[in-house]
């Protein structure tokens, strides 16, 4: 079996029902240095008029939206605390998070089926749209899947502190234990990988999911043409959900693509 590992910058209890070999294991201090208390003290309040973005953005997935507005208020809090010491977004600020990524991971919610219940955030990063989709979907189980160490411990740490017990982090590459759920509803991508590259994972290592997503920009059919025949032979585009991010942020759409 795999060695995968969760890097906890919390002292955490083992989570019922998680797979043993993603359970927690600590490692030392230096891996993560944490988030400090003053280094959430330094992260100002997003724009007041910036507020409304988030909320339209969440009134298709939550009636009322302030308990979900909150929790993802709270997650890019600590994703912006945690980004001054550890490169997780691009993003420096509630200027540029809340339309350009928070508004975005929540734009392509709408799309996933409500019967989805185990979703897999692949190449997860600093929890885009892993963490934000788990702040709205307390119902459904997400898998953070992330290979580099420092993002997995962040994403363990952010997980515990906003409660959301509903997500597992599976550090490294997680390819085997995703294998091993078995039934997989859906796997997201943002931002991680060119596609032919992506599918050629997932081929390779036999991971199956019932759709796959893609957050992509208004380049993916560049990517779509760059497939071999052979793996344009294996997958169909089912839907292609285009949507304007606010801010002149620009074209997105989430592609889902199906085996044949």
């Amino acid at each position: 079996m795999l060695g995968v590992r969760v890097l906890p910058a919390l002292p955490i209890r083992p989570r019922p029902g998680v797979h043993p070999a993603a359970q927690p294991s600590p490692l030392p201090a230096l891996s993560y240095p944490g988030i400090s208390a003053a280094a959430l003290a330094a992260v100002e309040a997003p724009n007041p008029l910036d507020l409304p973005l988030l909320r339209d953005a969440l009134k298709p997935l939550a009636d009322p939206v302030d308990g979900p507005l909150n929790a993802v208020l709270a997650y890019g809090k600590l994703l912006l605390a945690a980004n001054s010491v550890v490169n997780l977004t691009g993003a420096r600020s509630w200027d540029q998070l809340i339309p350009a990524h928070l508004v975005d991971c929540l734009t392509a919610a709408r799309f996933l089926p409500d019967d989805a219940r185990t979703v897999v955030d692949w190449g997860s990063g600093g929890g885009l749209p892993g963490l934000v989709w788990a702040s709205v979907f307390p119902e459904k189980r997400l898998l953070l899947c992330e290979r580099r160490g420092k993002r997995a411990a962040f994403l363990e740490d952010a997980a515990q502190r906003l409660e959301l017990f509903h997500v597992e982090v599976l550090a490294g590459q997680a390819e085997e234990l995703i294998r091993e759920e078995g039934h997989i509803d859906v796997i997201v991508v943002r931002a991680v990988e060119a596609l032919p590259r992506l599918l050629t994972r997932l081929q390779r290592n036999r991971v199956y999911c019932e759709a796959l997503f893609l957050l992509a920009g208004p380049r993916w059919q560049e990517d779509w043409d760059a497939l071999s025949d052979e793996q344009r032979s294996r997958w169909i585009v089912a839907a292609r959900n285009p949507y304007e991010l606010p801010a002149g942020h620009g074209a997105r759409q989430v592609v889902v693509l199906k085996r044949r």
